[in-house]
């Protein structure tokens, strides 16, 4: 297990957006089954420290690189803050659209002092109209782009929701309303299962050309497809096509169900979204907040622990498949035969530290012996 890799590829937006949209969905859920009764101010409170975070840190970014030298900045630090500015942007309309919404549901009895849903929805529209050229932007320069497509593909829904709340101009049912969101859906299900197949057939080739028995080829190229993001995307994509579908009969009144069971899937997928954080690839702004560096490169250096326990990276052997990446290792297994091994393979200090590369690999194993009585001995490398 290589947590040093973890770490590496742990996404911190994408964990904090998931879990806040996770607390959310909880307590509004909650709240439609008046299992709590609080105000929609507090209801809404996961969505606002996300935004709050949002804003800070891209205001605290964007003011650092101002005041750093240009000869001190990083080579890809101004794309990194046109970036930085665009979020903020979008994060500030999604905050004001949330406002609104928040306040309208404070209002449900009060007509006089309500504002129509088609009002509440302009910034989310004006956002969507914004993400189109935005989308462009990041594609050109190779920045995440999934948030900004996501708003350029459902511009056509949020129109045709807020009208349907309105219940003056559009009357269709809930089912016709959602029609740009089951193509949505159906175009990225589609999709995902296509490049799904195509890296099958890419493994498929690939073991072909260097194995000619091919008697293993299907098990490697398929324990790789599974655990790559793709399979995560369809599972995600499926679950919240069931939780649209539970929606549009929660919304029709056509069968009794509870909220709570309705959003049971948004969970699951949001579940799987905050798991899937810890895996991705995607580069992260290294202006949020000022740090300059990876989220996560900061955490090691602010917590020693952190550093000790989180930064390593574990080699599990046995004495029917020992290792043999090190040299020290071979040794082990012909001295111990009896005994259960454990390598701990220490990595440099942080992520910023990887410079010591010429020291020998004997300084960095420290083997770990589990014999067959679980006295635990520690065996320092000479």
């Amino acid at each position: 297990m290589n947590r040093v890799s973890v770490w590496q590829e742990f996404n911190a937006c994408q964990f904090l957006v998931s879990f806040c949209l996770l607390t959310f969905s909880l307590f509004y859920a909650f709240r439609e089954q008046l299992l709590i009764l609080w105000p929609y101010w507090l209801v809404f409170l996961p969505l606002f420290i996300w935004k709050f975070l949002g804003i800070v840190g891209a205001v605290v970014g964007i003011l650092t690189y101002c005041c750093v030298r240009s000869r001190n900045r990083e080579r890809n630090s101004p794309i990194q803050c046109r970036a930085l500015f665009l979020n903020l942007i979008e994060t500030i309309l999604l905050l004001i659209f949330e406002i609104l919404v928040c306040y309208n549901l404070e209002q449900p009895n009060d007509p006089e002092y309500r504002l129509t849903w088609i009002v509440c929805f302009l910034p989310l529209i004006v956002l969507s109209i914004i993400s189109v050229f935005t989308y462009v932007w990041l594609l050109r320069h190779g920045r995440s782009w999934e948030i900004q497509a996501l708003f350029v593909v459902n511009i056509l829904q949020f129109i045709f929701f807020a009208l349907k709340l309105d219940n003056s101009i559009l009357t269709w049912s809930y089912a016709a309303v959602f029609i740009p969101l089951w193509i949505v859906m159906g175009i990225s299900i589609i999709f995902c299962i296509g490049r799904i197949i195509w890296t099958f057939l890419h493994y498929y080739r690939n073991e072909n050309q260097s194995n000619s028995s091919g008697q293993h080829y299907l098990h490697r190229p398929c324990c790789q497809i599974l655990a790559s993001p793709t399979v995560g995307h369809i599972c995600i994509l499926f679950f919240l096509l069931i939780f649209q579908i539970l929606l549009v009969f929660y919304l029709e009144r056509s069968v009794d169900l509870s909220f709570i069971v309705v959003c049971l899937p948004l969970y699951i997928a949001l579940l799987l979204l905050i798991y899937m954080s810890f895996g991705s690839r995607v580069p992260a702004n290294h202006w949020w907040f000022g740090l300059r560096q990876d989220t996560c490169t900061w955490l090691l250096h602010i917590c020693p622990i952190f550093e000790t326990y989180a930064n390593i990276e574990y080699h599990f052997t046995t004495n029917d498949s020992p290792s043999t990446t090190v040299n020290p290792t071979r040794q082990l297994n012909r001295n111990m035969q009896s005994n259960r091994r454990i390598f701990f393979k220490k990595k440099s200090s942080s992520f910023c530290d990887q410079s010591k590369d010429g020291h020998d690999e004997n300084e960095r194993l420290t083997p770990i012996l589990l014999s067959p009585t679980n006295i635990l001995k520690l065996h320092e490398p000479d």
